[in-house]
């Protein structure tokens, strides 16, 4: 799944005209929840799904009479219907859903390339946009500072928003402010996952977790093994003294870790100074009796052990899904 920081990395690689749609409503079930969004390029290509591929086609079709205009219409898809008298060809998913579809216009593509440097220091972003003018809307971060294009009080109270919103959730809606309708979504960075080993079984978790959206950076003491013949996809290689190494990395609280070394020693060693740090999430590769005895007869509760969910994994591949699908839950669970 593409993540929206790499959709805006997208739009400001590829200077074609495009158009972002967004879920913007939904009553009833949908297949992807408010704040989903797809970016439709003029020559047919998209990035991101809004729906199974109910919608896509329909929103590309529409997209032709936006490119280039610095417009935006909202498209309602009913897909509730359960035979082909409804919307499509009986999709059934039981839900109406809201559609923005904006163009993405000089202005626009100047604030996304300042909302990339700001979601690269690892921080949320409000972002509201009026529904009946396309042209009004704003970017808010943590300390207040504002881009894009607004005029006047806004309408929501920005501070409670991103103070209380828990992180990785979607939170997004829309509101009224007098005669006024405006929508409002947390844009969240792209979430970086620490994998601390590179051995065989390293391989399918990074790749499998680079395609659910995250960051991955590996971290290894033999350069043989991290390298990017074995890890093509990774954002990053560490190789080194790994003690060393993770003392001079900038976590962040956001950051996600999983340590698969293989050696009782170290991981001894990597989790007395990662204790030191808040973290999003963090697990840690073997059974809890032997992660009792890393951690000199207790486990801490915010350590996971064994890693993964409980799927009755096996091999590599198994133990990458259990994992990968541990880490999507933590990021859901407020949701």
């Amino acid at each position: 799944m593409i993540s929206f920081h790499e959709l805006v990395k997208e739009v400001l690689t590829d200077h074609q005209p495009a158009v972002l749609a967004t879920i913007i409503h939904v009553d009833g079930s949908a297949y992807r929840k408010k704040g989903a969004c797809m970016l439709v390029k003029q020559d047919g290509s998209r990035v991101g799904l809004l729906s199974g591929g109910c919608l896509e086609s329909d929103v590309y079709s529409r997209a032709q009479e936006i490119f280039d205009t610095g417009k935006a219409e909202i498209y309602r898809y009913d897909l509730s219907a359960e035979d082909d008298l409804g919307w499509g060809t009986g999709a059934g998913c039981n839900g109406i859903i809201s559609v923005l579809v904006r163009d993405i216009d000089l202005a626009f593509r100047q604030s996304l390339t300042i909302l990339i440097r700001q979601l690269e220091k690892i921080e949320p972003i409000l972002f509201i946009q009026s529904v009946s003018n396309v042209t009004k809307y704003i970017f808010i971060n943590e300390s207040g500072d504002t881009f894009g294009h607004w005029q006047g009080d806004l309408p929501i109270e920005r501070k409670d928003i991103l103070q209380f919103t828990p992180p990785f959730h979607q939170h997004a809606g829309m509101q009224t402010n007098g005669e006024e309708a405006f929508y409002f979504q947390v844009i969240w960075p792209q979430p970086n996952l620490y994998i601390i080993g590179a051995g065989e079984d390293a391989r399918p978790l990074a790749q499998l977790a680079g395609q659910t959206g995250y960051a991955v950076h590996m971290l290894d003491w033999r350069e043989a093994l991290c390298s990017k013949l074995n890890f093509p996809t990774a954002n990053s290689l560490y190789v080194g003294n790994i003690e060393e190494t993770i003392q001079n990395i900038a976590f962040h609280p956001l950051d996600s870790v999983v340590i698969m070394t293989h050696d009782f020693q170290r991981d001894m060693k990597i989790l007395q100074y990662l204790k030191k740090l808040p973290f999003f999430y963090i697990g840690i590769l073997g059974s809890r009796k032997r992660t009792e005895r890393v951690m000199d007869g207790q486990i801490p509760p915010w350590l996971q052990s064994p890693v993964g969910l409980s799927i009755g994994a096996e091999g590599p591949e198994e133990i990458a899904v259990s994992i990968v699908a541990e880490l999507i839950a933590a990021r859901r669970r407020n949701e």
